[in-house]
């Protein structure tokens, strides 16, 4: 029976050698997402709304900045920007095997009691389609259904937002007002449910 080949005292096996390159990939793609969300900044922090005022300071990031490097959707499939100038909005990120999403889009829906909600975003990460069932089953009408563009926009909102819902108030000037992670309990969602109809700008 032959014995098996030895690699010369001092080389690299071949095994070594590709897991030293796998090390370097993983290395380089680190670099390369830490470059990307370079400008990103610490969200889920209240931002310095000044009493009697409606919109959030300079130094607030913006809703560019709050979502992430990825582009959405309309129903239609048309990439579209995630805020309006000049209109306040609150955006929920959500996802139709969410069922925290539901009890919060549930409590919504007792709340606006077929009223409008013309300044909700709902941005469901599998796409802009998937929560329109979700809302017709709370019959809440008037918000904009949006979604990631493509798969790896998906993958970059995920990242960003590991864990569903999560609400963001954007004020009318683009920036980040509030960031409020997980189920909002009621008497918290009226808050953000007044900027949602239009009855105020911050919740």
């Amino acid at each position: 029976m032959t014995s098996p080949a030895r690699s010369p005292r001092g080389s690299i096996s071949v095994s070594t050698l590709a897991l030293v390159l796998v090390a370097l990939a993983c290395t380089v793609l680190v670099a390369k997402r830490a470059t990307a969300e370079r400008d990103v900044v610490n969200l889920l922090v209240d931002h310095g709304v000044v009493a009697g005022t409606d919109t959030a300071p300079a130094s607030a990031p913006t809703a560019k900045q709050a979502i992430g490097r990825i582009t959405v959707t309309a129903l239609n499939g048309k990439v579209i920007p995630l805020h309006t100038k000049g209109e306040p909005a609150i955006l929920m990120i959500s996802s139709r095997t969410c069922s925290w999403c539901k009890r919060a889009l549930k409590d919504l829906g007792v709340m606006a009691a077929g009223r409008p909600l013309p300044r909700l975003k709902v941005l469901t990460l599998e796409g802009a389609g998937e929560g329109v069932a979700m809302l017709a089953q709370e019959q809440l009408t008037g918000a904009q259904l949006i979604g990631p563009a493509g798969g790896r926009d998906r993958e970059r909102l995920t990242v960003r937002y590991p864990g569903t819902p999560t609400f963001v108030a954007i004020d009318r000037n683009g920036r980040v007002v509030r960031t409020l992670p997980g189920y909002p309990i009621p008497d918290e969602m009226k808050h953000w449910y007044a900027v949602m109809v239009g009855d105020q700008d911050v919740p």
